[in-house]
């Protein structure tokens, strides 16, 4: 460990590593919670993974906090992949606030490592790698995202985003000698926020469609379709579940809450200090590629970096009013937010940069400096960056709030969801979940007495009921049945229940002890089998290459 500390370019990357990331967690350092725009839903959706665990069912796809009971399918259409770390904090009774802030750490030390080790990498370079993680981690638009909107699908998608670029680089330049940096960032993105996998996969088809004469080489192409279908595999159990849904139940998200024409910014505010904006800065960086030649062994990595450029300006510019989102906004109405396109086009800039200011301090570098030129150019871009985030910080309007770990338990927050895109259609009144989470009604509209147990409703039934509508938000994988002396008999469950309830059918005469609870469906089962056989196949393959190496 001293002789790694004894070079310069050791005590540099974790100097400005530190800094770096002292800088951006410093709004952390409060036992009051950053309160961003999203901040109560994403805080719901931690606590109903919570309450998950702690009843022995961490993978429900329905998360029974939700409106007081009713549940809301938050599991099923927005992946938690990195939100069980603040999960299972709260389980071991962490505070909402103190959980929630060390996950947002955990996530910006991700991220920076991430975009450090992809850059360095690809060139061979720690500085390379220094610039891009401090330029990435402290860009307006993931600082704005992490303290303005507690967008949290979001500022995780950053952590794998620059692993995808990685793993495009090293498939149209490298022969995709690391597949598993394609998949990994693919897999993660789609795990994290799916607008932004749509995002890089526009990026890939056109890198791939612009060098599509790499494709002649079989052995890539095989790699490349073998990876995507592992990557499928792994997602699986995220994906397909969803899909099932989508085919099965109308909801809210067909119709949707906003128009993107709205909220697409002003070309000049782009580059505002201020949200929702790109920044300047990650455009300023990218200037010294006047002075590179594509040529020599750099021609490939210029090239890429020419790439990242371009499609940083477009994606700057689909985010724009310069957009015609008035015409197109119908077919895009999935992104709600223009400016989410600055997710892409914030690591597209930060990668290039680090690329370009790289081999620009190389170009000029003298050799009797005992730190070169590329650890300068670190740590000017260390210092402006640091400035002009903090002095962002500074200016953050959304405060701090102090959420108490009973917080949840009063009914009328679990029914924070933003536009609640995931309720079926059939919910007419969502204002009146949580009060009727309390009512289960008859087709005769008597009450009928229940309890709740984890998550099922279970309750005495007489004979004279021809249907029962549950306090559950129906989604496709309900299951009743009741048991008469041990005698059960499954029921018919439907979503025609009371705004959107659960309603169970009756068969004539049957008494007993009624339970409904959320099953989950077979195709669920199937998705689960699929991933984790796919998570075999990927340790499999990792095994047989680390005894590869050690063979050799």
């Amino acid at each position: 460990m001293k002789e790694y500390f004894k070079k310069n370019e050791n005590r540099i990357v974790w100097l400005i590593s530190i800094i770096t990331l002292l800088i951006a967690c410093s709004p952390l350092i409060s036992r009051y919670c950053i309160n961003g725009h999203d901040i109560d839903y994403h805080l719901l959706r931690i606590e109903s993974l919570k309450a998950g665990i702690l009843m022995g069912k961490p993978f429900l796809k329905v998360n029974v906090l939700f409106f007081g009971g009713a549940g809301y399918a938050s599991s099923m259409f927005y992946p938690d992949f990195l939100l069980y770390i603040p999960a299972i904090l709260r389980a071991a009774g962490v505070s909402i606030n103190a959980s929630y802030h060390i996950f947002v750490t955990i996530c910006f030390i991700l991220c920076y490592y991430s975009m450090y080790y992809s850059i360095s990498r690809m060139l061979r370079s720690k500085y390379a790698g220094l610039i891009s993680a401090v330029l990435v981690t402290l860009c307006q638009y993931h600082m704005d995202d992490i303290y303005v909107r507690s967008a949290v699908g979001e500022y995780t998608a950053f952590i794998f985003i620059p692993l995808v670029l990685y793993g495009i680089y090293d498939l149209l330049y490298e022969g995709m000698k690391k597949p598993w940096i394609l998949g990994t960032g693919f897999a993660g993105v789609l795990l994290c926020h799916t607008s932004s996998f749509v995002m890089c996969l526009l990026f890939a088809i056109a890198a791939c469609l612009i060098k599509i004469k790499v494709f002649k080489n079989t052995d890539i192409m095989k790699r490349l379709i073998f990876t995507a279908v592992v990557t499928a595999g792994v997602t699986c159990v995220y994906w397909l579940p969803m899909m099932e849904q989508l085919f099965d139940t109308s909801f809210y998200v067909s119709t949707p809450w906003i128009e993107p024409s709205t909220e697409a910014v002003n070309f000049a505010s782009i580059f505002f200090n201020s949200f929702p904006s790109l920044g300047i800065l990650v455009v300023v960086f990218c200037l010294p590629r006047v002075l590179l030649k594509k040529e020599g062994e750099n021609r490939n990595i210029i090239e890429f970096a020419d790439y990242l450029i371009i499609a940083g300006i477009l994606f700057s510019l689909i985010a724009s009013d310069l957009f015609p989102w008035e015409r197109l906004g119908k077919y895009l109405s999935f992104i709600q937010f223009p400016w989410r396109f600055f997710i892409m086009a914030s690591v597209l800039f930060a990668m290039a940069d680090g690329i370009i200011l790289y081999l620009t301090a190389r170009k000029f570098a003298l050799d009797k400096y005992d730190i070169p030129l590329e650890g300068t150019f670190a740590v000017i871009v260390l210092i402006v960056c640091g400035i002009f985030a903090y002095g962002n910080l500074s200016v953050n309007d959304q405060g701090y709030y102090d959420y108490s770990d009973d917080y949840y338990d009063y009914k009328p927050f679990t029914a924070n969801v933003i536009a609640g895109e995931w309720l079926p259609e059939s919910v007419i009144s969502k204002e009146t979940l949580v009060r009727e989470s309390e009512r289960m009604t008859a087709d005769n509209g008597e009450l009928v007495d229940f309890t709740r147990i984890k998550n099922t409703v279970i309750a005495d039934i007489s004979g004279k009921y021809k249907y029962i509508d549950v306090p559950f938000i129906y989604y496709k994988g309900y299951e009743a049945s009741i048991d008469d002396n041990g005698e059960k008999t499954r029921l018919n469950v439907s979503g025609d229940g009371n705004n959107g309830f659960v309603r169970v059918d009756m068969k004539e005469g049957l008494t007993g002890k009624l339970k409904v609870y959320y099953a989950g469906t077979m195709l669920q089962i199937i998705s689960k089998i699929i991933t984790l056989v796919s998570i075999s196949i990927c340790i499999l393959c990792l095994y047989k290459k680390c005894r590869g190496k050690v063979d050799a």
